[in-house]
Formats: structure tokens, sequence, C-alpha cells
């Protein structure tokens, strides 16, 4: 019986295997049958600077050590590289089926198990610009000598071709990187070389939290090699806090503790870090007029974006279809239902602060004159991840989580029960309504190739969210959940 089981065991190792080479040949290799515009790297020019960048890295120790602190809370008062605000890139003919990608990264995680278990790279949702967001924490880099870094490598190269087609988000987290965890830098040299246009081409912002002397020396040597635009995109982040400018949902990450406690320690011993700390808050209300937590501060009686469903029903004439959920909808329904690839796409984020704003002072906006699709669907997606409580509620967490792990055939009468009895009236009308219109995107799919699983990827942690901090493994329970409220939408909304 024991040979039996280890045959079987082996044939489904290599059944795994095989199919993952069969859903993703592309992964691993980097297709160049394609012309390279625009190189944002010159690999020629890299000698010139390799000897001295190695024995700069190869020179430092720990780089979580005071004088870091200090060099960190001083840099604060400038050197800061700050992405342009607008989204100027096309959006790729080919949408990825987030239903491949689901079934990928699943077997890319069976494939790697020993770096996926590391949680050093994790997909976190989206931004408010509707962007992925990819972290990647050195603190949860092993010791060098226990690691293979080949199979690293390849495990990063595998999950960012899910999503590099679409516009992206990277932040990363310095603290934590030392002398016996840090890659080589040859190693470096070569993920480098990897990289190449395809993946730079829809990232939109690269955000170094808590950089260091090492990384900040690093970056000027490399500085003559990057292209303009690529430095643009590259952004310091001193401060935890700082994110949020960054159109980040910053208590809805999953953010290592270790990190979170450096953050205190940084701001708790400096004056700098405590005004920097500041002036992010006011970035963050100059935004939309969202302060902290992306609640609205002082909301007037028109505030849309970043209230409660109580503030908007008082002064909506006893509805919480306000404005821009009714407008946004409509002009989506009317004449987006054949747009690929609708919600998954970025847009300008100076625009959509202009549209958020003039909301906000109860101006109208007419989205026909407009001509943007992307920014009525960035701008539902916003509204709904700015309320002051998710739409599903902080008290139905638990229990939509828990739906992923019932019996398919109790799903769908599980989740009716929590939304028609259980939801509270406003949510579910709201709810309902929106709902309702993803389902006639769904069904359209053959069109805008947006079915129900890709719309319960996009709006799932748009309609429900912890108290606590994010957690990585409940991303794929809560888009469940939001893909069988759309697939089944006549049989869980009954009141």
């Amino acid at each position: 019986m024991s040979n039996q089981s280890e045959t079987a065991t082996a044939e489904h190792e290599q059944q795994q295997s095989q199919q993952l080479e069969a859903s993703g040949s592309a992964i691993i290799d980097v297709d160049h049958d394609f012309a390279e515009p625009e190189l944002e790297f010159d690999e020629s020019g890299l000698e010139l600077t390799e000897n001295e960048a190695a024995k700069a890295f190869s020179k430092t120790g720990t780089t979580d050590d005071q004088s870091d602190e200090n060099f960190a809370a001083a840099a604060a008062a400038g050197g800061r590289i700050t992405p342009e605000g607008f989204i100027d890139e096309d959006f790729e003919d080919t949408l990825g089926s987030p239903a491949t990608e689901v079934n990928t990264q699943d077997l890319v995680d069976t494939e790697f198990k020993d770096i996926s278990k590391l949680g050093v790279i994790q997909v976190v949702g989206d931004d408010r610009l509707g962007r992925k967001v990819i972290i990647f924490s050195a603190c949860r880099l092993p010791p060098s000598n226990t690691l293979d870094h080949q199979r690293l490598l390849k495990y990063i190269i595998n999950t960012l071709n899910q999503y590099v087609e679409n516009d992206y988000v990277l932040v990363y987290f310095h603290h934590g990187l030392n002398s016996k965890n840090k890659p080589s830098f040859a190693w470096l040299k070569q993920a480098y070389s990897e990289f190449d246009r395809k993946y730079k081409k829809n990232l939109k912002a690269f955000l170094i939290v808590h950089p260091t002397k090492l990384i900040k020396a690093l970056y000027y040597l490399f500085r003559p090699l990057l292209s303009v635009k690529f430095g643009r995109k590259l952004a310091y982040v001193n401060y935890l806090s700082e994110l949020k400018s960054h159109n980040l949902f910053l208590d809805q990450m999953p953010i290592p503790q270790r990190v979170r406690e450096y953050d205190d320690s940084l701001r708790s011993g400096s004056r700098t870090g405590s005004s920097h700390y500041a002036s992010s808050e006011e970035l963050g209300c100059a935004s939309g007029g969202l302060g902290v937590g992306g609640l609205a501060a002082n909301p007037l009686p028109t505030t849309q974006f970043g209230v409660s469903l109580q503030h908007i029903k008082h002064y909506n004439a006893g509805s919480v279809i306000c404005p821009v959920v009714e407008h946004t909808v409509t002009y989506l329904r009317d004449c987006c239902l054949d747009v690929e690839g609708i919600f998954r796409r970025s847009c300008s984020v100076t625009l959509v602060r202009e549209v958020q704003e003039k909301y906000n002072k109860g101006e109208s906006v007419e989205f026909r004159d407009l001509a943007d699709p992307h920014l009525a669907a960035v701008l539902l997606k916003t509204f709904l991840r700015e309320l002051a409580e998710p739409l599903l509620t902080f008290e139905l967490y638990d229990a939509v989580i828990e739906n992923h792990s019932l019996p398919a055939k109790q799903k769908v009468g599980h989740a009716a029960e929590l939304v028609s009895n259980q939801l509270p009236d406003d949510n579910y009308d709201l709810l309902n309504y929106i709902v309702h219109f993803l389902s006639e995107v769904a069904e359209n799919a053959s069109k805008n190739k947006m079915t129900a699983v890709n719309l319960g990827i996009v709006f799932g942690p748009n309609l429900i969210w912890s108290r606590q901090q994010a957690s990585l493994t409940v991303m794929k329970p809560i888009n469940c959940f939001a893909q069988l409220l759309i697939s089944d939408y006549a049989q869980i909304f009954l009141r």
C-alpha cells in the first residue's frame, strides 16, 4: 500500500507540473519575439558601475541600524522621487482571465511550495485606482545559505506574469534585509535583466518603503542606466503613513508586524517623523477631501466619498443610491457593456480626484462628455472602497469568509441568508443595485471579457474588509463570495 501511495503521489505531482506547463508555458521564459523600443535598461552600461556597486553592496552589513534610522528620518526633508500622476499607457489587447490567474497561482504555489510558504511576495488586492498591488517583504527572506535564489526568481516571475499585462504597483518593504539574508549583487543584476520591458510597461509605481543608505547608494549608482520614465515611477516612502498619498489602502494591507514596529520606532524617535506623518495626512485630505483612514474630514451635505450610508441617505432624500453611483452605473450600462476589460483598468489620478471633488461639492458630471469608461468604473470602485464601513458590513465578515469552506450546494443558500435576512436595509438596497448591474456586465462577458469570476476578483475587496490588519489568506474567500453574488444574483437577492 505504501508503494502504491508513493506512486500515486508522484503521478499527481507530475500531472500538476504538466498542468502548470500547459496553463502558463510562457510564465518562466520571457518572450523576445518582438522589438523592444525605449528599453528601460542599457545592458552595455552596467559594466561601468558593476564593480563599484558590488563593492558597496558587499561592504554593507545590517541595514536596519541606528544610523540608517537617522538617515531615513533625515531623508524626509529631501531626495523624494514622486511618480507622475497621469496613467499614460494603453491597456494591452490581451486581457488575462482572473479565473486563469487563480488556478495558475495555485499551481505556482504548489510547484514552488518552499518559496510560497515564506510569504516574501504577495498580491494584496487593488489600490484606489483599481491597480493590482504586489508587495515584497525583505524581512521574510531566510538566510541566504538556506534559500535557492534561482527558484525565488522563477517564483517571482511566475507570479508577476499573471498581472503585468494590466496596470500594477510594486511595494518593497526594505526593513529586515541584513548581511545574512541579502541576495548577492550578481543575483540582483540577473533579476534586473530578467525584468524587461514586458514588466516595466504597466508598472505604474515602484514604492521603496523605509529606504536605507544602501538602497539610495545603489540607486545613485544605477541612475545613469535607468530611463527617465522609469525614474518617475520610483518613490521613497520613509513612513508607512505616506502610502496613503500613493492611493493605497494602508489599513487593509498585510504589512509584516516587524515593519510596523520599525515604523513606530522611527516616528516615535524623531520629530521629523512626527511632522512628516502630519504632512502625509494633509496629502490624504487633499486627495478628494479624505482624512485619516480614507474618511472625509468635516463632510459637507453633498459629500459622497469617504462617508457613511447614513450620511448619504440623510442628505439624498432618503435614498442610499447617491448621484455618483447612479451616474456611473447608468453611463456604464448604456455605453460601456462591450468595453473590454471594464473595471480592470486604471486611469488618470488627477482626473479621478477632480471628479471626486466635483461630486463632493454637489457639482454635476457628464461622463459622456468625458468619454472615458474607465474613469466611471474606477469611481464606482473607489466609492465602495472609501465607505466608512464596507457594504457587506464588519459584522458579516466572518460569515462571508466561512462561506468558502461550505459544501458547494450550501453556498448559495448561505449567501442568501446573509444578504437577504441579515444585511441592513440600506446596505441591501445599495448592494442589490450594484450587483444587479454587475450581473448585466457578466452577461456581456463574450465582449467585455468580464465574467462573474473576473468581476468577483475586482469587486471582492471593495465590498468587504476586516476591522483588523488584512491577511492574504482571506482574499480568495472574499473574491469567491463576490463572484457568487453576481453569478447567482436571482437566488441570493430575495427581498
